[in-house]
């Protein structure tokens, strides 16, 4: 049983678990996310959390996705794997436990992972004086000592399952402080123990990253007309190779993948909300999809459930989906 499973709303822990992929949130007040499934199927996202003193623990079930988040923290937010299994790719750098993610201030991560993965965020309000690496509105995958990153997994279950199951000890006088200073503990002794990713393997990502999100804004602005490849490179001043092999290192997939995968998921955001004019034909047909088997395989490879579902779904519960 994961962790998850286990946690109990209480006084101090908040506890969400999602119904399906149309009604999942973000884990609130870490900034604003932006994602596109990659596989909906068998949908069991869930979040927890703990607001401290100074710090908020939040711990996510996630799902096979693309996500663009834009962090935003007074401090740092710090993020763990809370099992081994855990694989992910952020700005393009392969994160796999001992790894961490510290982020400063305000940016945005391009984020790929390819499976379900439970992860915990970290939000300190402040980490002023602590000599924690990296410099302001920054986000960076570091690797620490494994024994470091177990401590600091942990200290964070331990923490969670306290403050669920015997929120009256939290209620005692400075529990919650100790409980804070243990969780920045551990977390300095990760820190201390820890070394950047390959600082000329990030430099060399950094101009596929500044093309992908050129890239993700030419595409957004022209939703619903079909896109070649070749013209989208033109417009952007690069090769197709070039921004094939840019989309590879930071979507972790190929350009015609990724490029599907968006326009599925625009289909299924017309859906949700009823597509009371529009029959699916033509919304699929409007974001390039002609072979209207071909489009139903791959709705239901992605979704688990097939274009009329979907909209038979929304048409019977009104309001109930975005």
């Amino acid at each position: 049983m994961s962790l998850l499973d286990e946690l109990v709303e209480s006084e101090f822990v908040k506890v969400s678990r999602s119904l399906d992929v149309d009604r999942f949130r973000s884990i609130e007040g870490l900034g604003e996310a932006e994602s596109i499934p990659i596989d909906a199927k068998a949908f069991a996202a869930a979040f927890a959390s703990l607001e401290l003193k100074s710090c908020s623990v939040h711990v996510q079930r996630t799902f096979p996705r693309i996500l663009q988040m834009h962090y935003s923290t007074t401090g740092a937010i710090v993020g763990l794997a809370m099992d081994d299994t855990v694989s992910l790719i952020i700005d393009g750098v392969e994160a796999r436990p001992p790894a961490l993610l510290l982020v400063k201030g305000t940016t945005t991560c391009e984020i790929v992972e390819q499976q379900p993965n439970t992860l915990a965020l970290l939000n300190f309000a402040s980490v002023e004086d602590r000599g924690w690496p990296g410099g302001a509105d920054s986000a960076q995958v570091i690797v620490t000592l494994v024994d470091k990153c177990e401590a600091l997994r942990t200290t964070v279950s331990d923490a969670l399952m306290l403050a669920s199951h015997s929120p009256d000890t939290l209620a005692q006088p400075n529990v919650i402080e100790s409980i804070e200073e243990s969780i920045l503990q551990a977390v300095d002794l990760a820190m201390a123990a820890a070394s950047p990713a390959s600082e000329t393997r990030r430099l060399s990502l950094s101009h596929y990253l500044a093309l992908v999100r050129k890239f993700d804004e030419f595409v957004a602005a022209n939703a619903g007309k079909t896109l070649y490849s070749a013209d989208v490179a033109r417009q952007l001043g690069v090769s197709v190779r070039t921004l094939h092999n840019a989309v590879v290192a930071i979507r972790g997939m190929s350009m015609h993948r990724y490029m599907r995968l968006r326009r599925l998921w625009n289909v299924r955001q017309q859906l949700v909300r009823g597509a009371s004019v529009q029959s699916i034909k033509s919304v699929a047909l409007v974001h390039g999809f002609w072979h209207m088997g071909e489009f139903t395989s791959l709705y239901r490879e992605l979704f688990g459930e097939t274009p009329q579902q979907t909209l038979s779904a929304a048409r019977n519960t009104p309001n109930a989906r975005p």
